[in-house]
């Protein structure tokens, strides 16, 4: 579906604690599971107008969305969550100008050339989130990326070593040139419709056993609150 005015308006809302509890400073908006579609025209023009100015943290977790929204102008947004979409690519013009922390977990992005964007990335980005996507399987994947974005401090949630920093400096795109496959085509997979529980399921840690992948695929299912969405979502990442 295509983000309405009427969505956004009424999508849940909330402060977190900052220090010991005494500062509300972070807004939370968040429209997750809504099937959100990308919309070149009403998408922007509905998150221009009503996305309220003091949100820090957007939550578009578990939509049908194959691009990252327009959102370069939404300079107070800090953290994108983008988690379990359709995203087969990366333009990094299109996020936030001052963003710290990208969640692009359970995607489409299979390619090292479907990282090619992220030189475009905001300097202030520090946090970087792919697990649950091909191209973290790929040789030089941890490199490449880096290469890419030098400022990061973590990536999937393991911080960066000075170890993988220095190899990253001296790290040459050109030697990746068959890996890159840096022609960006929208293939058929951005068309394919997808079971979004199951592909959560395929990236649970091989080393868990079956009764725990399936004691966390009930508590996914059966998750009240989004504090217990987001703990077993990170689990079920690989963020132990």
């Amino acid at each position: 579906m295509k983000l309405t005015p009427g969505a956004l308006i009424d999508a849940p809302k909330y402060y977190n604690n900052i220090g010991n509890g005494t500062h509300n400073t972070e807004m939370t908006v968040v429209l997750r599971d809504l099937q959100l579609e990308n919309d070149n025209e009403a998408m922007p023009a509905v998150i221009r107008k009503y996305l309220p100015s003091a949100t820090q943290i957007l939550d578009l977790t578990n939509n049908d969305l194959t691009a990252i929204p327009d959102l370069r102008a939404k300079t107070s947004i800090t953290t994108l969550l983008l988690s379990r979409n359709r995203i087969h690519g990366i333009d990094g013009s299109s996020l936030p100008r001052h963003l710290r922390s990208l969640v692009l977990a359970n995607n489409g992005i299979s390619k090292l050339g479907d990282l090619q964007g992220l030189r475009k990335s905001p300097r202030t980005l520090r946090n970087l989130v792919l697990r649950g996507n091909q191209v973290c399987y790929l040789e030089n994947y941890r490199l490449y990326t880096l290469s890419l974005v030098p400022q990061l401090q973590t990536l999937d949630f393991s911080k960066i070593s000075d170890d993988e920093r220095q190899k990253a400096r001296l790290f040459k795109s050109a030697d990746l040139s068959k890996e890159t496959g840096v022609n960006q085509q929208a293939d058929q997979r951005a068309k394919t419709p997808r079971d979004k529980d199951g592909e959560v399921m395929s990236v649970v840690l091989e080393k868990m056993d079956t009764d725990v992948r399936e004691k966390l695929k009930e508590q996914l299912a059966n998750a009240a609150t989004l504090e217990e969405m987001e703990r077993i979502e990170k689990i079920l990442t690989g963020g132990l």
